[in-house]
């Protein structure tokens, strides 16, 4: 990265692609659609995949969970927001297997994709994310190749992202599935906000949020939360009885596919 700015590349694919066959996902794992209840799930997974990133320095409201939650939201109410491009991956904890009174038995959410697109047919991926323990599963080809049937079911033509020129492993991921680079892009690095000590939670708001809706937002996530808990409950229910029956799937692919897979989108640098 250079000094006060962080390369990165614009890359596109044009849609409807040639028939290429979903990713498999390992045993135990399975794709959520997206639902209200999940929204903070998504924020959770999207700061556990990039607080610790290159990203986090580019777009400080990555390196903050507050920061993840009011990005969300912000996502949620673009126009263009699509449930069908909008996925996360979820794993059954591996201690709970077998335990006939864990019927509800928790998940470890693994990674998030969600999408928007604009009156024109572009898409653009607003975030993809894998947490570290799990990357290098082929998780990343199958949130990308979900949410790219989730634009072509919705009339895209286009698709857009943005990738950090330094993160080899997804450009190398991108463009197995068909993206290709159209634009070079220097975002700006404010080193003041990563210095031991310092305050990031204004700074980390999203471009049109008022700092003095802060504890407003705040205090409304909190509520949600609380009150989706039920909901999510009886989703996570469905799934574990989803990852009981399902078939064993093939191989994935082999572990440099998205080993390094966390990326901010172009969708970011419009907040």
């Amino acid at each position: 990265m250079d000094s006060g700015y962080c390369k990165r590349f614009r890359m596109d694919v044009d849609l409807p692609r040639s028939y290429v066959p979903l990713a498999s996902l390992p045993v135990g794992y399975q794709l959520v659609p997206w639902n209200e209840a999940l929204l903070d799930v998504h924020a959770r997974t999207k700061y556990r995949a990039f607080c610790q990133e290159i990203d986090a320095q580019v777009f400080p409201c990555l390196g903050e969970l507050s920061g993840c939650r009011r990005l969300m939201w912000e996502i949620r109410r673009k126009p263009g927001f699509l449930p069908g491009a909008t996925w996360l991956i979820a794993r059954q904890i591996d201690r709970y297997k077998g335990f006939n009174e864990t019927s509800f038995a928790p998940l470890e959410w693994c990674g998030t994709i969600q999408g928007v697109m604009d009156r024109s047919g572009i898409g653009s991926i607003q975030n993809i994310g894998i947490v570290p323990s799990q990357r290098g599963s082929g998780l990343g080809s199958a949130l990308i190749e979900r949410a790219l049937s989730g634009f072509e079911a919705a009339g895209a033509y286009r698709v857009t992202l943005e990738v950090t020129a330094e993160n080899i492993a997804a450009i190398r991921l991108y463009q197995r599935l068909g993206f290709r680079r159209s634009k070079t892009i220097y975002k700006p690095v404010d080193s003041a906000l990563f210095q031991d000590g310092a305050d990031s939670s204004i700074d980390s708001l999203p471009l049109g949020f008022p700092a003095s809706r802060l504890h407003q937002e705040n205090t409304q996530h909190d509520s949600l939360r609380n009150s989706q808990q039920n909901v999510i409950t009886t989703m996570v229910s469905s799934v574990v009885q989803e990852l009981a029956v399902a078939e064993t799937p093939q191989d994935v692919a082999e572990s440099d596919t998205d080993e390094d897979l966390h990326m901010m989108p172009v969708g970011a640098s419009n907040r």
